[in-house]
């Protein structure tokens, strides 16, 4: 056959091929179906995207110019062919994907959106270069991960030092010193505390904005969580003369699903930020119930002040990082603008709500509705029947307090001026220690003096009726219950005048056990050792990993505390060497960055437990208790 015999069949059979195309796209009239119009084909060779149209074998029944432009060839070249990208569609639904394939221009990434035909006759294919906006989000990731990486580098570093001076600080304020230089080293506590809080503030930004925060549900019981956030605020707002009040509602959910230590976060940081920024006057905390549209329950934590209040212009711009309110900015309060952000992007990850209310001159309110489980609601009302007048010229405790009652049950008076105290015939009262508006009525009830812990007992001694009592400030709204709920007032006072449970009988003892420390900071090395041998716990302290390794080898232990990084191997390879030489006594990770990641590589290398620089006494002797045999075997002869 010559050369132009099999051009001539080369090209009828092209031309077969795309009458065949023609044929499958416009079926003729006998057959029952619509023949399709020349002009659509004309607009699917136009459009910018890849059309391709398949039967349900792969064979290709029609590309576009646009396909053609990606691929190469002629049409006719493709008609016929079996061309599969991936797995064919199902009849039950359509998809969506992305492809790195090879084009004339190059390796790109085509994203498909492929979609059945009606009558069974095939798939379409619509095809986009998606390739610039993958590699500009490849590039956004690289720079978070840099990021984050920068971020858990430099934090650690900081946190390192910085844990170095408050452990030392506080191990230097428990030794016998001067009051000014008790002064001085509660100064340093107080500066490395707040350092260490603005570097974990920054990480947990980078975290949150790289979508790295994991959150730890669980339930949470919610007047826990207030009472121990306002109790954290209280000394700074004492200090600046500030009442806190709060207020439960009754129908406030009592228990909810969510992770307690971000939720805690929330509220430290908007109490913080109320009593910071409040000169006088005070904070007020208020928890309820905020239904959706549905009814169904939902925590609303809301926190008003009567500080200055924010401009609408400082408002728009609240809660951006490091973005600081006009009190800042004119020198009136420091701080780094963290605090509202981080708010912000936590009510965010709980996929919740939060806003601000302000009018310059007169306050703000902060409110956030968290989108969680409720478990459990507050119900009853354990002080219906009772009558209690609440003495203060005080607004936020006299209101917020007179509230909590209301919403306990009882009916309320409130008194704010010296003119209004011959109402109090037989009531029992609530009294400011800061009312001097007058003495009582003779023929009032029980009285109830409402003190800071630093005035409890001045107050008390100086009482002359023995029925009195007394409730520490910020008043809890549990306490309120079981106290006025009886009827009988509590006259048992503390020695230290604050209001902390009594000691009991039997102090937990963790002396007598032997650790292995394995730190390579010395100075955090040294306040390891002061603080296990003030525990009457014998210390082998030894400063790489490799060396940890080897003295579990040779020697016994009741546990082992080990520093996360240490130089040639961290304390994850300890520990992991160890389970696998089948040592099964407890080990703790003690580590400078107290993040979920670093948890979880902890804890999957098989360490029991998880603790921040500095070492908290308190949290070890907890730990040790609960882990150690109480035979304590290393040092048993």
């Amino acid at each position: 056959m010559s050369e132009n015999d099999r051009d001539t069949r080369k090209t009828a059979a092209s031309a077969s091929r795309a009458d065949a195309t023609i044929a499958h796209l416009r079926p003729d009239a006998a057959a029952g179906a619509a023949p399709l119009d020349d002009l659509l084909l004309t607009a699917l060779d136009a459009t910018g995207e890849l059309i391709l149209i398949r039967g349900y074998g792969g064979q290709v029944r029609y590309v576009n110019k646009a396909f053609l432009s990606a691929f190469g060839g002629e049409r006719t070249d493709w008609i016929g062919r079996w061309f599969s990208m991936a797995p064919p569609v199902s009849a039950s639904e359509a998809r969506r994907y992305e492809m790195l394939m090879r084009t004339r221009n190059g390796p790109l990434w085509i994203e498909w959106d492929e979609r059945l035909l009606p009558g069974d006759q095939g798939v379409v294919s619509v095809g986009r270069d998606v390739t610039r906006r993958r590699e500009a989000h490849d590039d956004l990731q690289a720079s978070q991960k840099a990021k984050s990486l920068f971020f858990a580098a430099v934090t650690h570093e900081l946190r390192t030092p910085l844990a170095g001076a408050l452990g030392v600080s506080r191990l230097l304020d428990a030794t016998p010193l001067r009051a000014d230089q008790a002064d001085y080293v509660r100064s340093i506590a107080t500066s490395a505390q707040h350092a260490l809080a603005m570097v974990d503030d920054i990480l947990d930004l980078s975290r949150l904005e790289a979508g790295k925060l994991d959150l730890r549900p669980g339930d949470v019981d919610v007047a826990d969580l207030v009472r121990d956030t306002t109790e954290l605020a209280a000394p700074r707002a004492q200090e600046k003369g500030l009442e806190i009040g709060v207020v439960i509602h009754r129908d406030a959910p009592a228990r909810i699903h969510g992770d307690a230590a971000r939720i805690k976060q929330i509220l430290f940081n908007l109490l913080g930020n109320a009593v910071k920024f409040t000169q006088s006057g005070g904070v007020r905390v208020d928890i309820a119930n905020a239904p959706d549209s549905d009814g169904r329950p939902r925590l609303s934590i809301a926190v008003s002040d009567t500080g200055p209040g924010i401009s609408e212009a400082d408002q728009e711009n609240l809660f951006e990082h490091f973005e600081r309110g006009a009190a800042e900015r004119n020198g009136a309060e420091s701080g780094a603008g963290l605090g509202l952000a981080m708010v912000r992007r936590l009510v965010e990850a709980m996929d919740s709500s939060m806003g601000v209310e302000s009018t310059l001159g007169q306050g703000a309110k902060f409110w956030v509705v968290l989108n969680l489980d409720v478990i459990e609601s507050f119900a009853g009302q354990p002080l219906e029947g009772r009558r209690i007048a609440v003495v203060s010229a005080q607004p936020v405790l006299r209101d917020s307090l007179a509230d909590q009652l209301a919403h306990l049950g009882a009916e309320t008076l409130r008194i704010t001026a010296a003119e209004d105290l011959s109402a109090l015939t037989g009531w029992d009262v609530m009294l400011d220690a800061a009312w001097t508006g007058g003495a009582l009525p003779a023929d009032t009830g029980t009285v109830w003096h409402l003190v800071t812990p630093g005035e409890k007992d001045g107050v008390l001694k100086d009482r002359d009726d023995p029925r009195s009592g007394w409730f520490v400030k910020p008043v809890r709204a549990a306490t309120l219950a079981a106290r006025l709920g009886s009827g009988a007032p509590d006259t048992v006072a503390t020695p230290t005048g604050s209001a902390i449970p009594r000691r009991p009988a039997f102090q937990p003892d963790v002396s007598g056990l032997s650790l292995l420390v394995a730190e390579d900071d010395p100075v955090n090395a040294l306040i390891a050792r002061k603080c296990l041998q003030n525990l009457g716990i014998a210390v082998t302290l030894v400063s790489d990993g490799k060396t940890a390794s080897e003295t579990l080898a040779v020697q016994e232990f009741d546990a082992a505390l080990l520093d996360q990084r240490m130089p040639g191997r961290d304390g994850p390879e300890v520990a992991r060497k160890a389970r696998a030489d089948g040592l099964t006594l407890p080990l703790i990770a003690l580590t400078a960055n107290a993040s979920e990641a670093d948890r979880a590589l902890c804890l999957d290398a098989g360490m029991d437990e998880f603790l921040a620089k500095p070492l908290d006494p308190d949290r070890l002797t907890e730990i040790l208790l609960r882990l150690c045999r109480t035979e304590k075997r290393a040092s048993m002869g």
